[in-house]
């Protein structure tokens, strides 16, 4: 059942690779047997495929003495040899990867500490009469910190309105610079900006570099602004042997976001014709009304051919009205929006094109702790199934020793879970609702087993 329900939520991703290993892994829900494995740089893995999910696969190779099971995305993936029968991984159908936003840092190493929260303007500061405050919250930073589900994620964003209302914020306009991630996080997040953002603030969107999930994320604003170079679309979901979603998965994608063009006053059509290769153009009428067209040749321009998904960049977004304007700086969004005057919140940091606000350090507080547990996060599973292992024949003493340590990194996996609820289905294929029930609690009576006292 969770293997169905998962298929159901999973979709458009480009996941980080990870490793999970040992006793508190989960047991596979689908055993495929051996195969070899040709990444698209070039390496080739043999093993045995443990699961398989949404087009992700989990593959036990040997390493060393020991044995490890890597989880390999559909980003990574060239090919899968089975009993000598080939799978080809599927056309990209987003456009190159991009290089990352030059006014983001470069990602920290995982054992940096976490930025100091900057002192945004105290909500008791005089603001010009008349002056609208903005601040700006980046929604993936297009490096390592990236992917929808995993770094762009709706809690964070839910967490972070009491810091804007706390500084008088009136506008809210997102950065995105994503290329992806799970679909299982785009409701959720589409469900915080319209019914919590819109609601609140004028919330804007800057689209840097918008790809799958992340169009998708955000198609819920209507008022959406390209930089020169951004680009938005390819939202094609995959899943199983990195097959496009069809029949009764495909209809259920295409009707979310249906309802998602609604919130955002956007034409269904668009975003149908970027989940699937469908064709469509459309006629820009002298007063400035745009029909869309289902084929190639009613309108007079040609959004899409029949044979692709769409993916827009700054000019056909502008030519058909999807963008209201385009800019690469601060000034340049402003003037966009139409805004004669407006206070930036937030604190200028070197490197940064935007000031830092409260809640835009949030974002990265955020980011930058899911990147050092996923670094760690491994470690720690690790090391709790060896322990785990360690107890039998020992001394009263020496279990409990065990049984703190054991406990030590259980805490660390869950705080690791209740930062980012996601990594419980991306480490353990577990729901988010369920990983207490499913995995804390059997670990604990793991531990617990440590603690008892052997009979003399």
């Amino acid at each position: 059942m969770r293997t169905s329900k998962l298929k159901s939520l999973l979709a458009g991703f480009l996941l980080g690779a990870a490793v999970l290993t040992g006793v508190c892994a989960p047991t596979a829900s689908v055993l495929a047997g051996t195969a070899q494995v040709t990444l698209k740089d070039g390496t080739v893995l043999e093993g045995e495929i443990v699961r398989e999910l949404e087009g992700i696969v989990w593959l036990k190779i040997k390493a060393g003495r020991s044995e490890e099971t890597r989880m390999l995305t559909p980003g990574e993936v060239k090919s899968i040899v089975r009993d000598g029968a080939a799978t080809k991984a599927p056309a990209d159908s987003k456009p190159a990867e991009k290089p990352a936003d030059k006014a983001i840092p470069a990602t920290k190493p995982a054992e940096s500490p976490a930025p100091a929260a900057p002192a945004s303007e105290p909500a008791s500061q005089p603001r010009k009469s008349g002056v609208p405050r903005a601040a700006v919250i980046t929604l993936g930073e297009g490096t390592d910190k990236d992917m929808v589900g995993v770094y762009v994620m709706a809690k964070p964003l839910n967490d972070a309105i009491a810091a804007l209302k706390a500084d008088n914020v009136d506008i809210v306009v997102f950065r995105i610079n994503s290329g992806g991630g799970a679909a299982i996080e785009v409701q959720k997040l589409s469900d915080v900006i319209y019914n919590e953002f819109r609601k609140n603030f004028r919330t804007v969107a800057w689209i840097d570099w918008a790809i799958s999930a992340a169009a998708m994320t955000s198609h819920a604003i209507e008022e959406i602004y390209f930089t020169p170079e951004g680009a938005y679309g390819a939202c094609t979901a995959y899943h199983g042997d990195f097959v496009a979603a069809k029949d009764a998965d495909l209809e259920r994608f295409l009707f979310q976001m249906e309802k998602i063009s609604t919130r955002g006053n956007h034409p269904f059509e668009i975003m149908r014709a970027m989940q699937i290769m469908a064709p469509l153009s459309a006629t820009v009428s002298p007063s400035g009304d745009v029909s869309f067209y289902q084929d190639e040749t009613s309108g007079d321009i040609l959004l899409n051919p029949k044979d692709r998904v769409l993916t827009f960049n700054s000019q056909s977004a502008a030519k058909i009205k999807f963008s209201a304007g385009t800019a690469s700086t601060l000034d340049e969004l402003a003037k966009a929006m139409q805004l004669t005057e407006v206070e930036w919140v937030g604190v200028k940091k070197p490197g940064y094109m935007w000031p830092i606000c409260r809640a835009e350090q949030m974002q990265m507080d955020f980011r930058e702790k899911t990147y050092r547990d996923e670094q760690l996060f491994d470690e720690y599973v690790q090391t709790l199934n060896q322990v785990l292992g360690m107890g039998s024949g020992m001394d009263d003493e020496r279990r409990a020793k065990l049984a703190g340590k054991a406990r030590e990194c259980m805490n660390k996996i869950v705080a690791a879970v209740n930062n980012n609820p996601n990594m419980a289905t991306f480490k353990f294929g577990i729901m988010p609702e369920k990983f207490r029930e499913e995995w804390v609690e059997p670990t604990e009576k793991k531990i617990k087993e440590l603690t008892k006292k052997e009979k003399k």
